[in-house]
């Protein structure tokens, strides 16, 4: 394997980034459908992968809302370090892309992370979905494709209801050569977009003998480009050869009762099966193109052919306004503007896509992605799609919409316990860029409140007290001398802690080093930061709060090519909606994310960064990502008992706890216990999480989970987490919320004046929609009111430490409506981990009874031991 770290360049492959793919469409559309019209598409005149024969979205990426936020260095603040490839090997990507920003969450990473023990021996698989793909390091080798849903498996049910269920990975179909049979080839990924990347395999020796492929979020083919190769399909099972009576197209039906589609541009190659069964190879060289496709079950062998000729190379994100975003798809092939192409979408996407089919359609082509429910697919003549995310009539920016009454702000005291909060200890040094992230977030809202006349009346005094108490806590974060300082890594390009290289352990800060968790971390500071600015512009502070916001902000989510220092959107998928919690190590069964509720407190930070700095782009992007953000997390994460996505043995759990690429699991990486599971996706309190929290869900979860967890029915004022979950209870029992929460232990990153103030402000009778105003510090020093603006927030993605949960409702569009999935067989029980030796078994961590709060160092696996594909 070549690992980058070693600094192997590859040689090769440039013919096939010039060999012909040999497809095209019928010169009449009426022909379509017909076996005449599918052997012309497959022989007729040639494509090459000149811009002049595809569709690209290089250009349409350049907007207004995709403008660098900088180009600048990092500051000298940052640190330089240069060794983290030695803790986390890159391996596999061609050596010109090392000095770019490199990708480091993305949905392929298990294509380029490995460890130095495993480099040469283990391949784990990236999940595109509706196919997951290997790149092998045992034979046979080439592009190994398995489509999972044939193979789901899931716990033992208890009650009925199962904690976890996966899929395992078989080797159904492999792009190969006979070149390639006894020796492994070199693997270089050699290009990538926002959606996916594209893959040489060449014949080790080196010279021009290579097949090239596109690996694309969706995409409905997997596919190769072959040059100077003997073209070979290989598979786990015996293969039988039902269908070749179209030149160029063949049906393989495999024991496991899927039926694959292969189809070649060369219509002239002979291709047979061999005496084992196992092998499907071309008689002679080939040059060309093979394509494969699943059928769907009791699908017609022809439902593929209208778009064989339309090849997807990758895809970029476009943000069009506020409300809107389109994927432009990269393509290839005449048919791509005739028939179209096919490529599949999500359920979330099919909601608000234009002129969407449903599995409802006439002709709906329908497949099952692993963890998010049926893909349809969509056929495009523009490569391109077109989606919507609307705001709600009013929208919650830094005040929850309705703010308690005067009444009930008397009746819980609410000033008084403001008062005490502001004059308690305040500290930022637990050496945690996490914990000190909610520390200050928890402390910029309690400001936040002092400035709300709802609450403090005309006095300004409170205020200006908590702003000095805060500005002064913050001073070694101004200059980035904080706990462990975060420094620039220059492999992959981004911030990270320094303790990965001071303790030479990859685990430390929950894998911050490792770029595990950045949107948790980083979330808190963001929105902390853009509280403290609303309420003190003018701070002799602010242009160095900035300049370390700024940093977060382009570690996180940059939006540009033209910014050399970061990749773009580190952590958010746009094709998904929501963000992977996991960098640069390999995990058996994907990238996974457990902390929804922190992932939107980033999104909702960014949109208030851009608010409060004037940057109306940077707002709407952070706008828009929190609003697809809170649709995925409705539609795959939070299951109401209606959820068709997840099967219905796993929906009574309400949540999904760790949601992998390839496995939900009801579990955390620190606890067992159920409140941890649910609580972990309600922190931190603030006004945006009804965005996300619908009040029919609270409901539901409360009703089936979580009024039944011991520390509710015995009234266990001493666990922190009762706080969070009476937080989001105030959403259906505001009174019994409020009762509590004023005796009950408080979470590390909530104070009890603003658990009052949330509670009080959730949709209750008690809450009002009051006119108060907004006190900020002027440049003068003096005090005035601003009416609120309405504007829409988020939750970031937590990180494994602590949390502080909450769940909220607002006005906003309707949830998703959630779709199905499939079984897989159980694979090696091998726990996928956050750590390099991510499918090695680990043992789970025992779960506390009182308590479920997390340590600095992620486990290597779920509290709960679950298998790994």
């Amino acid at each position: 394997m070549k690992i980058v770290r070693l600094f192997q360049a590859v040689g090769t492959a440039a013919a096939v980034a010039a060999a012909d793919t040999n497809l095209s469409l019928a010169d009449s559309t009426e022909q379509v459908g017909t076996v005449h019209a599918l052997q012309e598409r497959l022989e007729g005149s040639t494509i090459t992968s000149s811009t002049t024969s595809s569709s690209s979205s290089s250009s349409s990426i350049s907007n207004k809302y995709r403008a660098p936020f900088s180009t600048d260095a990092p500051s000298d603040i940052f640190q330089r370090r240069d060794t983290l490839s030695d803790l986390a090997p890159i391996a596999n990507m061609a050596a010109e892309l090392l000095t770019r920003p490199l990708p480091t969450n993305k949905w392929w990473g298990n294509l380029i992370h490995t460890t130095a023990q495993d480099a040469d021996t283990v391949a784990t698989p990236a999940w595109a979905n509706p196919y997951a793909l290997k790149l092998p390091k045992k034979a046979p080798f080439g592009l190994q494709a398995c489509y999972p849903y044939s193979y789901r498996s899931m716990a033992n049910e208890v009650n009925g209801v199962v904690k976890y269920y996966l899929h395992a990975f078989h080797n159904d179909l492999t792009l190969s050569a006979t070149e390639f049979a006894s020796t492994e080839p070199d693997y270089e990924i050699y290009a990538f977009s926002d959606e996916g990347v594209r893959v040489r395999t060449c014949v080790a020796s080196g010279g021009d003998s290579c097949m090239d492929s596109a690996l694309v979020n969706g995409m409905a083919f997997v596919s190769a480009t072959y040059a100077g190769l003997t073209a070979a399909i290989h598979s786990e099972y015996a293969m039988t050869l039902t269908d070749s009576s179209t030149p160029g197209k063949y049906v393989l039906q495999l024991p496991n009762k899927q039926t694959w589609v292969v189809y070649s541009s060369d219509t002239s190659a002979s291709f047979s099966i061999d005496s084992t069964g196992s092998v499907f190879a071309a008689s002679a060289a080939y040059t060309g193109t093979l394509r494969v496709a699943v059928l769907p079950e009791g699908g017609d062998h022809s439902v593929y052919d209208d778009y064989v000729s339309c090849v997807v190379r990758g895809g970029s994100f476009v943000m069009e306004s506020r409300t809107a975003y389109s994927f432009q798809w990269e393509t290839e092939g005449t048919g791509c503007d005739r028939t179209g192409l096919l490529h599949f979408a999500l359920p979330h996407q099919v909601e608000v896509m234009a002129d969407a089919r449903t599995s409802q359609s006439s002709g709906a082509i329908v497949l099952h992605s692993t963890t998010r429910g049926q893909m349809v697919g969509q056929v495009t003549t523009s490569s391109s799609w077109t989606l919507t995310e609307d705001e709600a009539a009013d929208e919650v920016d830094f005040y929850p919409r309705h703010k308690p009454s005067p009444d009930v702000v008397a009746q819980i005291d609410l000033l008084s316990t403001l008062q005490r909060d502001i004059d308690s200890h305040w500290s930022l040094h637990t050496g945690s860029w996490y914990f000190d992230g909610k520390a200050y977030q928890k402390y910029a809202s309690l400001c936040l409140m002092a400035a709300d006349s709802a609450v403090v009346g005309e006095d300004t005094a409170l205020l200006s007290t908590c702003l000095a108490k805060l500005e002064k806590l913050l001073e070694p974060f101004l200059d980035n001398k904080l706990g462990s300082p975060l420094v620039y890594e220059t492999a992959y390009k981004g911030i990270v802690t320094s303790q990965v290289f001071t303790a030479r352990d990859v685990n430390v800060e929950f894998g911050n080093g490792i770029y595990n968790d950045h949107h948790y971390h980083y979330g808190y500071w963001v929105t902390a930061s853009a509280i403290l600015k609303k309420l003190d512009p003018s701070w002799s502070g602010m242009a160095r709060l900035e300049t370390m916001v700024w940093t977060m902000l382009r570690d996180v989510a940059n939006p540009s090519e033209d910014d050399a220092y970061f990749p773009t959107f580190r952590h958010f998928s746009w094709f998904r909606g929501h963000s992977y919690s996991h960098g640069v190590t390999p995990m058996a069964d994907g990238k996974d994310e457990e902390s929804t509720s922190e992932d939107v407190n980033f999104s909702y930070g960014m949109m208030l960064w851009g608010k409060v700095t004037a940057n109306k782009a940077v707002e709407d992007l952070g706008s828009l990502m929190l609003r697809l953000n809170a649709r995925a997390v409705r539609t795959y994460f939070l299951m109401t008992s209606d959820n068709t996505i997840h099967p219905p043995q796993f929906v009574p759990n309400h949540v999904t706890g760790i949601f992998f690429d390839n496995k939900a699991d009801y579990a955390t990486w620190f606890s067992a216990e159920k409140y941890c599971i649910h609580g972990i996706q309600m922190i931190p309190v603030s006004p945006i999480n009804g965005l996300v929290r619908t009040k029919a869900f609270v409901q539901e979860e409360w009703d089936d989970v979580l009024s039944k967890e011991a520390i509710v029915t015995s009234g266990d004022t001493s666990n922190a987490w009762l706080s969070l979950l009476l937080v989001n209870e105030a959403v259906i029992d505001q009174a019994d919320a409020l009762a509590k929460l004023a005796t009950v232990a408080m979470d590390d990153g909530l104070s009890r004046s603003w658990a009052l103030y949330n509670a009080a402000s959730r949709g209750g009778p008690s809450a009002s929609d009051s006119t108060s105003t907004v006190a900020t510090i002027e440049a003068s020093g003096s005090s005035s009111a601003d009416a609120m603006d309405a504007s829409v927030a988020a939750t970031a993605t937590p990180t494994v430490d602590q949390e502080d949960a909450e769940g909220a409702k607002i006005v906003t569009a309707a949830a998703p409506t959630p779709a199905p999935e499939i079984p897989s067989t159980p694979a090696t029980p091998t726990v996928e981990t956050n750590v390099p030796d991510a499918t090695s078994l680990s043992t789970p961590a025992t779960p506390t009874v009182s308590s479920c709060k997390r340590s600095g160092k992620r486990k290597t696996a779920p509290a709960t031991a679950t298998p790994s594909s």
